[in-house]
């Protein structure tokens, strides 16, 4: 039997950077991975950087997140943050109100952003269709955090503070008595901790429910594909990442050639329980399905045309954590005391990684963050009957999945 003030499920970039962070409050922290650390959605994950978001509370989290990530940096000298710039560009008159939208709103958060000609547009990406575009906004603060970099500086520093990490780990259930969570228990024994934070993702739901509780998330497969560096098309390092919605695609370069991704129609879900207790994302690709990718490549020509079948790339599948309304679950179970949830990141868990360390650190220690999480709090599914049905989750998940990208953004005022 060992004791902790807090114990970690999950060591993908949300469980270390809030190990990180709750050490650096001084408290002695456990983490129990399933795998090796990030061998989760964390090292699939294309790690594009976008400050600009549907309410104004995201906005200035993800700016914040960067001044957090400049930090780590310097603490332990990883090149985690390469800052590209970032377009989002529009081609329908729906779209460029989109665009009108969230440039005013984060202007009004500070952030730098500006909209720029279908010219200047075609000069930072020779490469990209730009013939239909109705506008286009630029934000030169944006980029993207490389996974790997990320994780390894949230461990480094992590360690340094004292954080123990258990790896091959997994977590059969909380420990709840009396409505409190007194610890886990791992392949057998007992970690007792008045506190467990369930960052486990695609697990997230399966934690929960073995601990005595629900979590409405579900997991959905994700594909990009990367092209291989090519003389005739070359893709320069710092080009701007790219986000075009009406195409349902994000993109940015990658080791010398272009990293496309998109959010698909029809999507594919995995139910974790259904899968071996020693499944890696890695072992996706036997489970790739054929038609998502050959609508990932249509999506991906639409905007950049020297992308067809024939193109030499890779493709990359894996899972993403989502949540009936596209926002995560960042804080106290509903039900259980002691027990948090962080998860449901649908698709951002590593850029929001930096700041939401910070924010659950804060949750735990003071009951309160800085930052306003009304959004994203962890309980607010609970009194809504329909979410206790497993099937309904799951599907509302599949749709928010869907109308991601696909449908036009409304602009919160929090």
């Amino acid at each position: 039997m060992s004791a902790w003030d807090a114990i970690i499920v999950g060591g993908g970039v949300a469980g270390t950077s809030t190990a990180l962070q709750l050490a650096q409050r001084g408290r002695r922290v456990l983490v129990l991975e399933r795998g090796m650390l990030g061998s989760g959605s964390t090292g699939r994950a294309a790690g594009l950087l976008g400050q600009l978001r549907s309410t104004r509370a995201a906005t200035t989290m993800l700016r914040d997140g960067i001044e957090v990530v400049k930090e780590l940096e310097q603490r332990t000298g990883k090149q985690i943050f390469v800052q590209t710039g970032s377009l989002r560009v529009a081609a329908t008159p729906e779209r460029a109100r989109e665009v009108r939208e969230h440039v005013q709103m984060a202007r009004e958060v500070g952030l730098a952003i500006d909209h720029i000609s279908q010219q200047e547009v075609a000069r930072l990406l020779p490469y990209m269709r730009t013939d239909d575009l109705l506008d286009a906004c630029y934000c030169p603060t944006d980029g993207h955090l490389q996974p790997a970099e990320l994780l390894a500086a949230y461990v480094q520093a992590a360690r340094e503070l004292g954080v123990t990490f258990q790896t091959h780990t997994p977590v059969e259930r909380a420990i709840v008595e009396q409505g409190a969570v007194r610890g886990v228990i791992a392949r057998g024994e007992r970690h007792e901790a008045p506190v467990v934070i369930n960052c486990a993702g695609p697990w997230s739901y399966l934690v929960a429910e073995r601990s005595q509780t629900r979590l409405p998330t579900a997991a959905i497969g994700h594909y990009y594909l990367t092209t291989t560096p090519m003389v005739e098309t070359p893709v320069d390092r710092l080009s701007p990442a790219v986000r075009d919605r009406e195409n349902r695609i994000y993109s940015r370069p990658e080791a010398g050639g272009l990293l496309v991704g998109t959010y698909e129609a029809e999507p594919v879900e995995y139910d974790m329980e259904r899968l071996p207790d020693d499944f890696e994302m890695s072992e996706m690709r036997a489970r790739r399905d054929e038609y998502n990718v050959a609508v990932l490549i249509d999506a991906a020509r639409q905007r950049f045309p020297f992308i067809n079948e024939r193109t030499p790339m890779t493709i990359t599948t894996g899972i993403m954590t989502f949540t009936p309304d596209g926002q995560p679950c960042c804080g106290a179970d509903a039900e259980i005391a002691g027990l948090f949830h962080c998860t449901g990141f649908c698709g951002h868990g590593i850029v929001q990684s930096p700041i939401i360390g910070l924010v659950m650190a804060e949750l735990v220690t003071e009951g309160r963050s800085r930052y306003d999480v009304s959004q994203i709090e962890a309980d607010r599914f609970a009194e809504i009957e329909a979410l206790r049905e497993r099937s309904v989750v799951k599907a509302r998940c599949r749709t928010t999945y869907a109308e991601y990208y696909g449908k036009v953004a409304s602009i919160s005022s929090t």
